[in-house]
């Protein structure tokens, strides 16, 4: 039987969650901005809290394992901006993106987001579909921000070490790469549509 809970409590994370997200935000739209956020993988939800509180009038669209998505509903039911709310199982085949095609199902896979913050898995096999959707769904003018450019399994909280379960998932190589540079440089960079604004984290959409 697979594991169903292998995801570790705690994380090694910031409890203010990505500042040089919210800095960039605060850089492009101003306070009153009404404009699409969504973000893939929140843990404790504090990047969205930060977006929240700068940003009254976003909307947010918000993935992650159901628990986190629970937990963040209470964390920011106090704010006004209207946020939709996305949860997903910890079986080894299910994630964000399924929760992701399912809202593309919804609206027709219309363009609807105008900032994309990937920010969960950290991996090849799920944050390179996860690119590939929010292409699909990041208008042309929008941004695509991806988390820990040189982030590694084997130097986070998910070092098989800390997390057996790593170890049925994926392979030696495959734990000591630095997986979201490979989707950051096979990808993304090499994609016309993307112009890098934040070094080897944010992408503008130009067309």
């Amino acid at each position: 039987m697979q594991d169903q809970q292998w995801y570790p409590k705690t994380l090694n994370v910031s409890p203010e969650g990505t500042p040089g997200t919210v800095d960039f935000l605060k850089s492009v739209y101003p306070a009153d901005k009404a404009f699409d956020y969504a973000e893939f993988g929140i843990w404790k939800a504090d990047t969205a809290r930060n977006v929240c509180e700068n940003f009254p009038n976003a909307r947010l669209f918000l993935f992650d394992f159901e628990e986190n998505v629970v937990a963040a509903q209470a964390k920011l039911a106090a704010f006004p901006n209207t946020i939709r709310y996305f949860g997903n199982s910890q079986r080894f085949n299910d994630s964000y993106n399924w929760s992701l095609g399912k809202l593309m199902e919804e609206t027709g896979s219309a363009p609807i987001f105008d900032y994309c913050f990937l920010d969960g898995a950290h991996t090849f096999t799920v944050d390179a579909l996860n690119y590939f959707l929010c292409d699909r769904m990041l208008r042309v003018g929008g941004y695509m921000d991806f988390d820990d450019y040189g982030w590694t399994l084997r130097r986070s909280s998910l070092n098989p070490k800390l997390v057996p379960a790593i170890r049925k998932q994926y392979t030696k190589e495959q734990i000591g790469a630095k997986q979201v540079k490979m989707i950051v440089e096979t990808l993304v960079r090499t994609d016309p549509r993307y112009v890098q604004v934040v070094e080897n984290k944010v992408f503008h959409k130009v067309a």
